[in-house]
Parts: C-alpha cells; sequence; structure tokens
C-alpha cells in the first residue's frame, strides 16, 4: 500500500512537470513568434527607406540600407529556423495520469536502480559500470530534475554524474567522451530525447541517454578515448602521453617535446619559456647556469665568461690595459743639437 502511494505521488509529480512543459514550449512559441513579426516590421521599415533614398538619389544611404539588411538577414533566419522548428513538432499531449504509472512500473522492471526524490523531486537511475575501448569510467547516475522541466527548450532538465569518476587526465570535468561538468553531448539524438520527455516516455528517455553513454562516438568528444590518459601541454595545449611528458622544475609545469628542451650544461629539461639563450655560444641553458657579465651586464652562460667576463668584455679590458700600459712608459730623451 505504502509503495502505491509513493507511486501514485510521483506520478502526479511528473503529471504536472509535464503540464509545466506545454505551457512552456507555448509561450516559447509565442516569444518566437513575436520575434519573428517583430522583425519583419523592422524589414518594411527598412524596405521604405531604401525606397525614399532611390527616389532622392541618396545612393551611399541606400547602400547602408542595403549593409543593414544583409546583417539583419542573418539573424532573422537563426530566429526563423528556432520558430520552424518549434511549430514543426508534433501537439504535445498531456499523458493521463494512469498512463504515467504505467510507464514508472515498467521503469521499475527495466532499470535494477531506480529512485525518486520527492524532497528533490527528482527521477534517477544509476547504470552499469560503463567500459570503452578497455577504458573504464564506473556507473553514472541520470538524474531527471522535475523542477526544471520547463527549461527543456533552453537547457538540458537532467544531470549525468560520474559515481566513480576516472575523469581525462587533461580536463576533470570531462568524466565520460560526451559529458562534460554532468552535461551529456546528445548529438543526433537531442531531438528524440526531447520528444520523449514531451511525452512522459521516461523509460525511452533513459534508455537512449544509457545508449549514449555506452556507445563512444569518435566524431564528436569532448575528448577523444586516445587522449583521455594523456595531458595538457601547458603551452600550446596539444594532449600527450605521460611517456611523452616534459616537466619543467623552474615553472612545475608540463609540456610536449615541441614546447621543451634541456640545458646544454646541466642536462636539466625546461620550457621554452624558462630557458635561456646564451648570446655567446647560442646554446640553451637554465636559469641556474647563467652568470651576468661585471662590465656589459648581459646575461650568459657561465661557460662563456671569463673570470666574470664575457669574452668581448675581456678583450676589451685586455685592449685598455694595454693602452694604459703604453702611456704610462717614459718618453724616449732628445740629444739637443750641438754648438759650433
Amino acid at each position: 500500500m505504502q509503495k502505491q502511494k509513493k507511486l501514485i505521488k510521483l506520478a502526479n509529480c511528473v503529471l504536472s512537470a509535464l503540464s509545466e512543459l506545454k505551457k512552456a514550449r507555448l509561450k516559447e512559441i509565442q516569444s518566437k513568434l513575436e520575434d519573428v513579426g517583430s522583425r519583419s516590421s523592422e524589414a518594411i521599415k527598412d524596405s521604405h527607406r531604401f525606397f525614399v533614398s532611390i527616389k532622392k538619389g541618396w545612393f551611399y544611404a541606400a547602400q547602408q540600407v542595403i549593409d543593414k539588411v544583409s546583417r539583419d538577414m542573418n539573424d532573422f533566419s537563426y530566429h526563423m529556423g528556432r520558430f520552424k522548428e518549434l511549430i514543426g513538432r508534433d501537439e504535445v499531449y498531456v499523458p493521463t495520469l494512469a498512463d504515467i504509472i504505467s510507464e514508472l512500473l515498467q521503469m521499475e522492471q527495466e532499470f535494477e536502480q531506480f529512485n525518486f526524490n520527492p524532497a528533490e523531486k527528482t527521477i534517477s537511475v544509476t547504470t552499469k559500470s560503463i567500459v570503452l575501448e578497455d577504458i573504464s569510467f564506473g556507473a553514472f547516475e541520470i538524474k531527471l530534475l522535475l523542477n526544471d522541466f520547463n527549461n527543456l527548450y533552453a537547457e538540458r532538465p537532467y544531470r549525468v554524474i560520474a559515481l566513480n569518476p576516472n575523469p581525462a587526465s587533461a580536463d576533470n570535468n570531462v568524466t565520460h567522451p560526451h559529458v562534460s561538468s554532468e552535461m551529456l553531448c546528445e548529438g543526433d539524438g537531442h531531438t528524440a530525447m526531447s520528444k520523449a520527455l514531451e511525452q512522459g516516455r521516461l523509460c525511452d528517455f533513459f534508455t537512449m541517454v544509457i545508449g549514449v553513454l555506452e556507445n563512444y562516438n569518435p566524431d564528436s568528444p569532448y575528448i577523444s578515448l586516445d587522449d583521455w590518459e594523456g595531458m595538457s601541454c601547458y603551452d600550446c595545449g596539444c594532449t600527450v602521453s605521460n611517456d611523452e611528458r616534459y616537466y619543467c622544475e623552474h615553472c612545475d609545469n608540463d609540456y610536449c617535446d615541441h614546447c621543451s628542451t634541456y640545458c646544454q650544461k646541466c642536462d636539466t629539461t625546461v620550457c621554452l619559456g624558462c630557458a635561456y639563450k646564451c648570446p655567446d655560444c647560442g646554446e640553451p641553458v637554465c636559469d641556474c647556469c647563467t652568470a651576468v657579465c661585471e662590465d656589459c651586464e648581459e646575461k650568459f652562460c657561465k661557460d662563456c665568461l671569463t673570470d666574470g667576463l664575457c669574452q668581448d668584455c675581456e678583450e676589451q679590458r685586455k685592449e685598455n690595459e694595454n693602452e694604459e700600459e703604453r702611456q704610462s712608459e717614459p718618453l724616449p730623451s732628445i740629444q739637443p743639437n750641438s754648438v759650433g
């Protein structure tokens, strides 16, 4: 008896959500219709401006009208497409309470872990552990939010939650190739899933979501399976495997082989941003293997400095010393001319 009461309560919640969804669809159609009408009125005004500009010989003004119409056409086409999509769907008939109870009984038979939370007004189904190409992603909870049904045409009223997450190395928010931040990439199944929710076919909806989770589409993943266990290069963003990553000890980040090098003096791995090219020998070195010339104050690798001087400054200092020595030598004595 208690179970039957709970089932009826759940069915009433679903029935209320579906009624709100139908109302939301009609309001969305009304909004899009008003939007199309407003843009059509603007097009009529543009037509009048264009006629007046041509009649009075204002060719520059006429061209401006054409440019404006051209820009507006792209926007108008988008809104017209959304409007056609809404009115092109079959009329939504709210099922009866008996139909919904029958649907819920079917879900109990179809799914082992089926749960209703009356406080949150959510229906959830837990999948088996998902494995794609030998990579395990664990089980997922598909949680349908009945209070968010009226937002179906703006956002998804459900979440796909990883219970034992194995996220992508490059992004912890991606818990499945087709799930990011608990949002499913529905792909070609978007229209079918939306229609199933509109018609109260909850069992079909959950089955379609599970179908997306159990199948990998290599054409539209958030992160491909090939890159799942890799890491993202801090510089270029490319994903590389753990065996091909290089850690820079100076900035504490990971890099790919194209964005990293090694110090020619101490063999330490450094990224290109932390590496310094010695202006004398041209070799990349880390900061620890550099020093500043005492005279010109330019940075060099330590091997290119002699007694704290670079080669040019050392030669210049030697020339200065030689010049000082020459200037300090006594002048030769001059014998005066003899007299008579």
